[in-house]
């Protein structure tokens, strides 16, 4: 008979009626910035968790709507936006659980809950670009503003990947 296997199995939960879980979570600057503008985001966003062992190790926030977090670039936001992308913000896995392909596994199953749409994201630290390219997304382009530079990747839908 096979032995169960005793390897910790992930899954995602929603936990966007207690964002706080997710939240507590973050490196400070993250969470200052989120806690700031929580009552704006709030009903434009779902917070998904990565538990693992019946801990919360890491998670993202889905967006459906435009908020201050894309007002760096309001038309791209507003063409993304209204051609039924959703925005990836936030993907955050704890330092101890990382290497273990849990952001991937959080990704693939976002991907896997919204089939239909295509998504969007931005990175400002170029090295995430390898973790996302491995996942699917392509650079669309580059956009300067105040702040800085930021990079827009996308990933088509599943059915448009078919």
């Amino acid at each position: 008979m096979p032995e169960e296997s005793s390897k910790p199995s992930a899954e995602i939960i929603d936990i966007s009626d207690t964002p706080e879980l997710f939240l507590e979570l973050l490196p400070n600057d993250w969470k200052l910035e989120l806690e700031s503008n929580w009552k704006e985001f709030a009903p434009a966003v779902k917070v998904y968790g990565i538990k693992l062992n019946q801990e919360l190790i890491g998670g993202g926030l889905v967006f459906s709507d435009q908020t201050s977090e894309t007002d760096n670039y309001p038309p791209v936001a507003e063409y993304y936006f209204d051609n039924g992308f959703l925005y990836i913000g936030y993907l955050w896995v704890a330092e101890i659980f990382r290497g273990q392909n849990l952001g991937d596994f959080w990704l693939n199953s976002i991907f896997e809950m919204y089939p239909k749409n295509p998504f969007w994201l931005s990175i400002e630290d170029a090295g995430l670009a390898k973790f996302y390219l491995k996942n699917g997304f392509t650079l669309e382009r580059e956009v300067m503003y105040s702040g800085g530079k930021d990079w827009i990747y996308v990933r088509k839908s599943a059915s448009d990947l078919v």
